[in-house]
């Protein structure tokens, strides 16, 4: 039987209750009626199927900050990161959580336990946006007063494993910046949903495992420290390239204490030039503390 959706009821209910938005509406959208009874393996969620690891994510997106406390509190004190803050709930958020495990019904295989849900991130980011467009959930939260981006939800449910395909300790700054160093509001967004889909995993023993998520964060707020220092570096006055060229030297650790030299002494390229110049074979080969700026 068909359940009619009242939009405009399914969006205000995500954003005021989101524990309670499957119960109400998700007989009403196939996509999410189908995660009723999709199995999950009992070692990451014995919380159960699909819909019930959905429903605990958005519980705990409710109230994120005490359910952080909760569970990881003493393991992000001990890494120093007790200061832990997150930003305020919206409807791209929410839509995020709800819609990040979409995928799973449609890429399940396996049985008895050992099931896997192979390129469930990239389907279940089409079927979100496909899903937002068809429920014309921008026009019914546009009446509510509430606003979403299809693009970020999309984005957000292809980006929701990037933690737990990746090695933190070996990740590139460039990698997680991309990700979590933005100024569109998804990095925030990502952290967010990372969260509430951890929580809302639950071990054998009936708690979340959280000690990737809390290594995440003090990556995370290694890469952004060192993204913040290099907008507050001043730009380079040459480059390695042009020091090399004007040297005649290769790739080495000269290169970059001779651009060093030249930054402590001069603030105009091109009388870094002229210095670079005169003092070629000095700055080639010399010490560098022994070169007479000229002045």
């Amino acid at each position: 039987m068909n359940v009619p959706l009242d939009a405009r009821a399914f969006v205000v209910d995500l954003w005021e209750r989101p524990a309670t938005v499957l119960d109400r509406h998700g007989a009403a959208v196939a996509e999410l009626a189908a995660m009723r009874g999709c199995p999950q393996p009992p070692n990451h969620h014995s919380e159960g199927d699909v819909w019930e690891h959905t429903r605990l994510a958005l519980e705990i997106l409710g109230d994120l900050p005490a359910a952080v406390h909760r569970f990881a509190g003493a393991r992000l004190a001990d890494a120093g990161l007790s200061d832990l803050a997150f930003p305020g709930r919206t409807l791209t958020q929410a839509l995020g959580v709800l819609l990040h495990d979409v995928g799973k019904p449609v890429t399940v295989a396996g049985d008895d336990g050992a099931w896997t849900y192979y390129g469930h991130d990239r389907v279940g980011a089409r079927m979100a946006a496909d899903l937002i467009a068809r429920l014309d959930l921008v026009a019914a939260a546009a009446s509510a007063g509430l606003v979403v981006d299809p693009d970020a939800v999309a984005w957000l449910v292809a980006e929701h494993l990037f933690w737990l395909n990746t090695d933190v300790g070996r990740v590139t700054d460039r990698a997680v910046a991309r990700r979590f160093v933005r100024d569109d509001g998804r990095d925030e967004a990502l952290r967010v949903l990372a969260w509430c889909d951890t929580l809302g995993s639950r071990g054998i023993d009936g708690l979340p495992h959280v000690d990737l998520l809390v290594a995440a964060e003090g990556r995370l707020r290694a890469t952004r420290a060192r993204a913040a220092a290099a907008v507050d570096r001043p730009p380079p006055l040459l480059d390695g390239r042009e020091v090399m060229q004007s040297l005649d030297i290769g790739p080495g650790p000269r290169v970059g204490a001779v651009l060093a030299w030249l930054r402590s002494r001069h603030t105009d390229a091109q009388a870094a030039r002229r210095d670079l110049d005169a003092r070629r074979e000095q700055l080639r080969d010399g010490p560098l503390e022994g070169v007479n700026p000229g002045r």
